[in-house]
């Protein structure tokens, strides 16, 4: 008895780490599509980026809206660095891309991994 409780014990950790190290997992969409279901979505610049820990907070320059911002707005984007928690690291980006997200009620647009994988081929 005691055996199968630790083979069960280390099946469920093993389960546990399988499961968080696939826990983010992006099907490939449409650009359109995914502009279609997001409510904000422009072309920017990024000019500022602050990293702590796994939170990131980057302030990108609209260069052209496409739809729920105006251009030239400047834009505060949180985002996780962690892409196994569908974070979106800007580290990793080009300074020019598409951003795409939700606001959130402290005004800043708040955006995931598999938006901007999507927008960003």
């Amino acid at each position: 008895m005691m055996r199968l409780r630790s083979v069960t014990g280390g099946l469920i950790a093993v389960l546990a780490v399988a499961d968080a190290a696939f826990a983010c997992k992006c099907a490939v969409v449409p650009r359109a599509q995914v502009i279609g279901t997001t409510p904000v979505v422009f072309e920017g610049r990024v000019v500022n980026m602050r990293t702590n820990g796994s939170a990131q907070v980057t302030t990108v320059r609209v260069l052209r809206a496409i739809k729920g911002v105006s251009s030239g707005a400047t834009i505060k984007v949180r985002s996780g660095t962690q892409a196994a928690a569908c974070g979106y690291d800007f580290r990793d980006a080009g300074k020019a891309l598409t951003v795409g997200g939700e606001l959130s009620g402290r005004g800043t647009l708040s955006v995931r991994r598999c938006t901007m994988v999507n927008l960003n081929p």
